[in-house]
């Protein structure tokens, strides 16, 4: 199964300036938000832990993205195989596969394949310009610190830490044609740092026909990324989809029936709309309760002007496909 991350989440970063932090060369129009070198040493140190102590998983949460130049060379891993998600990134033109962990025990997986690769020598340092530009191509919110590069012998990883909570949630690799045989041409990202343009300027979470699951299969973006930047974050945005995903899982799990469920939230400053759709031959006293307890739920307001969002649903069926 194919997901188009939902690059908000999953995330779109609040611009919070930080004092007493390490300066860095930002490349033209690339919006990167600093994080005082406190907070950056401490992801720092859960970094070292987590390459160090085989049984510390500290840095780690259920949720973890492998940006396209690493899954590249991870997808064919026996370990990792089992990790159903998989996410298209669009950079430019192009549509490229990478991977995302929904569970800790799988980003656990992914982290040992890390650890495997850096026995040796490493260096933790803030990334470079052309480091800055190839990971602002593959995503559509702000950067925001704790974000490094691990640099090896043979590899430039990189790693964007959730500042809220310490966790690790982006790790990707820079394509680099010293080290290794670069699955991604440097003309393929965006040189000058500028927005993207996604499939259909609003969707960036899509999947493929997939397998017949009981699961989120998308989000879709209805608002323009200037809007999201401008009145959400990735942290209120995370947890819309976090609440409804427990209430959703908690009632269809164990749901004999097939259908979808669309759910279209519409955050504003003062007030939060949410409206619900369903197709097929879904159990209607399921969906009573879900939307009875997605109601029920508080939800963050915007900072001026509402954003729309919908997470489309799938109960004992297939993706739906473009």
């Amino acid at each position: 199964m194919k997901i188009k991350i939902f690059l908000l989440l999953l995330l779109i970063i609040n611009t919070i300036k930080a004092q007493g932090t390490e300066k860095i060369a930002i490349p033209n129009r690339v919006v990167y938000n600093y994080a005082d070198d406190k907070i950056n040493e401490k992801a720092k140190k859960l970094l070292t832990e987590g390459l160090t102590n085989t049984t510390n998983y500290n840095l780690l949460g259920d949720n973890l993205i492998i940006g396209p130049t690493l899954w590249k060379r991870f997808k064919n891993l026996e370990s990792l195989k089992s990790i159903p998600d998989s996410v298209i990134f669009h950079i430019d033109d192009m549509e490229i596969e990478g991977k995302m962990s929904k569970t800790l025990k799988d980003s656990k997986k992914i982290w040992e394949e890390v650890k495997k690769e850096v026995s040796g020598k490493y260096q933790i340092r803030k990334a470079n310009e052309d480091e800055l530009k190839y990971y602002w191509s593959t995503i559509s919110f702000d950067i925001e610190e704790p974000l490094f590069v691990l640099q090896t012998e043979n590899h430039l990883y990189i790693l964007n830490f959730i500042k809220k909570s310490m966790n690790l949630f982006w790790l990707d690799e820079f394509p680099n044609k010293n080290a290794y045989n670069n699955p991604i041409d440097n003309g393929t990202y965006t040189t000058d740092g500028t927005f993207k343009t996604y499939k259909n300027g609003n969707e960036v979470y899509i999947t493929d026909k997939g397998n017949k699951e009981t699961s989120l299969e998308k989000v879709i973006l209805l608002s323009s990324d200037p809007e999201l930047q401008a009145n959400s974050s990735v942290e209120d945005t995370k947890s819309v989809i976090e609440k409804t995903n427990r209430i959703f899982e908690s009632l269809f799990k164990n749901s004999k029936k097939e259908g979808k469920i669309m759910v279209q939230f519409e955050l504003g400053e003062k007030k939060n709309e949410i409206q619900f759709a369903v197709k097929d031959d879904l159990d209607l006293e399921l969906m009573k309760e879900f939307e009875k307890q997605v109601n029920k739920e508080e939800y963050p307001h915007t900072k001026k002007n509402t954003i729309k969002f919908q997470l489309i649903y799938k109960v004992n069926s297939y993706n739906d496909t473009e």
